[in-house]
């Protein structure tokens, strides 16, 4: 099926493609160009999931009756709770935009625009599905997943924790079309070498969050609905830029429906190739909601879990940025069969990888107290004395730094495993990836969890992140080199027998 295909659109001629550079720019040049946007995009998405618990942590008007201690913490903790469903999301649409866009990549490399034209539009209708599905979970399992990880503790609101946490997570699925929609357009104009506009939509999204954050939260006082609320109206605002960006300017690929029949063999192409992604970023959800489990019986466990999550973002999505802007270029040059332009591609992502690491396992070394200090409570509540409020706040950043400093150990050998399965994604290998991404995100890492839990408690279950990390590199390295070989030979093999043409 794959040759008929190729054959099919072999050497389709349109005046210079946009995609063309990824054939002809140097190789840094290119590669800054087509990731430091999505560095930049990325940075901002990271910078307003912070913004978002400052101001959550700085609540101490009463909300809806409020009855506990601490409103700032317990609303953290309503939002904490519900962050591995909001990953879950992320997850199914960057399935669906990674899909499409090394697919689209690929098939631009060979020539064949006919069928990347295809595939963005059989995106666009999995990305509404998506959607719809998420409109149903909005509506039956928000409720039941959040009361699953609240524990009655002292000084905690359990109903309010409960409500407000409900009340965030049916808001967010219902509405995250806006999302859906975002991720799966900008990857797939990053999949013909636009980089420009993912990154304007990503500014303008995180720009319209913060802002009614501010407006929401504090001078409305609405709580963790104006979070929420400031959260869809930023995601929306996102997928709007891009709809119209591909209806009002011709790009090389069109997302047009009209006339278009859907075809299983594009549904089956994404899912095939977008699925590691979306195990990878899935296994973020599943692991946090088994670690939520086995940190819910500790005072500040669920918290401090989340509060990771949001600051590592400053250090993995630049990286997840800079495989944005590798996955097309390594997709395109090994449709093409350029074997030494993938290959520099390759060995600078990694150099640039490694060199954020870096950085990021410094910071999380030598000062975690000044980043845990971001999520403790800014004033004190109604009925909380400055005693209770001072020391609650000391043991979680206690606690939390120490977790930093523990799970930060897993940073580079996590740049070598993130920019391994983005090549085996590229080069057409998703089970090698998925299973990749399997073992270093849940079959080493939830039993280690599990020991660790056992042996040490809280403290020790942190070292699950590096011990996992490292496991699977060294499992999986020697198959990825297979993979990689075999793949360009059967490449250079389609050429030689003219199954496929430079254009």
């Amino acid at each position: 099926m794959e040759e008929k295909e190729i054959t099919a659109g072999l050497k389709e001629q349109d005046a210079a493609l946009q995609s063309d550079k990824m054939r002809n720019t140097k190789i840094g040049k290119l590669l800054l160009t087509m990731s430091l946007p999505a560095i930049f995009s990325m940075l901002v998405q990271a910078l307003y999931n912070i913004v978002d618990s400052i101001f959550l942590t700085g609540i101490n008007y009463t909300v809806n009756g409020y009855v506990g201690k601490d409103i700032g913490f317990d609303s953290f903790t309503a939002v904490s709770i519900v962050m591995p469903m909001t990953m879950l999301v992320v997850a199914i649409a960057i399935g669906i935009g990674v899909g499409a866009n090394a697919y689209i990549a690929r098939k631009l490399g060979e020539g064949n625009r006919q069928n990347a034209d295809k595939c963005a539009k059989t995106a666009l209708i999995m990305a509404f599905i998506a959607w719809a599905v998420m409109i149903i979970l909005a509506f039956t399992v928000s409720r039941p997943f959040v009361a699953a990880f609240v524990e009655e503790k002292d000084g905690v609101d359990v109903n309010y924790v409960i409500n407000q946490g409900s009340l965030y997570l049916t808001v967010y699925l219902a509405l995250s079309g806006g999302l859906i929609i975002d991720i799966t357009l900008a990857r797939i104009l990053q999949a013909t070498g636009n980089m420009k506009i993912p990154m304007i939509t990503q500014l303008v999204g995180a720009l319209t969050n913060i802002a009614l954050d501010a407006l929401f939260i504090m001078a409305f006082k609405w709580g963790v609905l104006g979070a929420i609320l400031a959260t869809v109206i930023g995601q929306w605002a996102a997928a709007a830029i891009d709809l119209i960006v591909f209806f009002t300017k011709k790009q090389d690929v069109s997302i047009s429906l009209k006339g278009f029949k859907p075809s299983r063999h594009y549904f089956a192409r994404i899912a095939k190739i977008g699925t590691p992604a979306f195990v990878m970023n899935a296994m973020g959800s599943v692991i946090t909601i088994i670690m939520n489990i086995m940190l819910k019986k500790y005072d500040n466990g669920i918290n401090i879990l989340s509060a990771y999550f949001k600051v590592q973002s400053f250090v993995f999505m630049p990286v997840f940025g800079l495989m944005q802007g590798t996955m097309p270029i390594l997709s395109y040059n090994y449709g093409a069969n350029e074997k030494k332009r993938f290959n520099d591609t390759f060995k600078l992502a990694l150099f640039i990888a490694l060199g954020v690491m870096v950085v990021g396992t410094l910071l999380f070394q030598l000062c975690p107290e000044l980043l845990m200090s971001i999520f403790k409570s800014k004033k004190a509540s109604e009925g909380q004395t400055l005693e209770e409020f001072n020391a609650k706040n000391a043991l979680f950043v206690q606690e939390g730094a120490y977790a930093f400093r523990c799970i930060s150990i897993a940073f580079i050998p996590a740049a070598f495993s993130i920019l391994i399965i983005n090549m085996l994604q590229s080069i057409n290998c998703p089970i090698s990836s998925l299973l990749m991404s399997l073992s270093r995100q849940l079959i080493f890492l939830i039993p280690s969890a599990i020991l660790f839990n056992y042996l040490w408690q809280m403290k020790g279950i942190w070292f699950c992140y590096p011990f996992a990390e490292i496991l699977a590199l060294v499992v999986y390295l020697p198959f990825a080199i297979k993979d990689y070989k075999k793949q360009f030979a059967y490449k250079a093999k389609q050429y030689e027998e003219h199954l496929l043409g430079n254009v």
